[in-house]
C-alpha cells in the first residue's frame, strides 16, 4: 500500500522548472559563501573580477530577463539593484549579498507565478513557497529600507 499523495498534473508538468528554480538556490548560496569566506579571510572586499562576485551578477541580469510582469514593489527593488551593481561606489560583496537575495527571490516568484490561481489559495500547495518568496523579498528589500529602530 502506497502512501502517495495526489499531485496535480498541472503541477507535475513543471516539475522540471520548479527542480531547476530550487536548485540555482543552492548555486546562489555556494556563491554566497565563497565570497563571505574570502571577505572574512582577507578582511578586503573582492575583486570585481571575483568568479564568484560574476557569477551572481551573470546570474541576477539572467534570472531577471526571464521575469516577465513583475509586481511595483519588485520594479523598483531591481531597479534599486541596476543601481548598486553598476555603482562602484558599493562593495562589491555587498553588491553580490544583494544580487544572491535578488536572485532567491526572483526565483521563488517565478516559480509562484507557474503555479496555477486555484492551487495558490490552497496552503498545502502553496503556504511554504510563498514563505519563502516573503522571507527572500523581506532580504532584498532590507538592503535598501532605512534600519528599524525601536524606541
Amino acid at each position: 500500500m502506497h502512501n502517495d499523495k495526489f499531485v496535480d498534473p498541472r503541477l507535475q508538468a513543471k516539475e522540471a522548472l520548479f527542480q531547476q528554480l530550487h536548485m540555482a538556490s543552492f548555486d546562489v548560496i555556494m556563491h554566497i559563501n565563497a565570497i563571505q569566506n574570502e571577505v572574512q579571510d582577507t578582511s578586503c572586499d573582492i575583486s570585481p573580477s571575483n568568479e564568484h562576485y560574476l557569477a551572481l551578477v551573470r546570474n541576477y541580469q539572467i534570472t531577471l530577463k526571464m521575469c516577465d510582469g513583475l509586481e511595483a514593489e519588485l520594479i523598483a527593488l531591481t531597479e534599486a539593484t541596476g543601481k548598486v551593481v553598476s555603482d562602484p561606489e558599493y562593495a562589491f560583496a555587498t553588491q553580490a549579498q544583494i544580487c544572491a537575495a535578488a536572485v532567491n527571490c526572483l526565483n521563488h516568484w517565478r516559480i509562484i507565478k507557474q503555479i496555477p490561481a486555484d492551487l495558490l489559495e490552497i496552503d498545502e500547495v502553496s503556504a511554504t513557497i510563498k514563505q519563502r518568496f516573503t522571507e527572500h523579498l523581506a532580504m532584498w528589500d532590507g538592503y535598501f529600507s532605512p534600519p528599524q529602530t525601536s524606541h
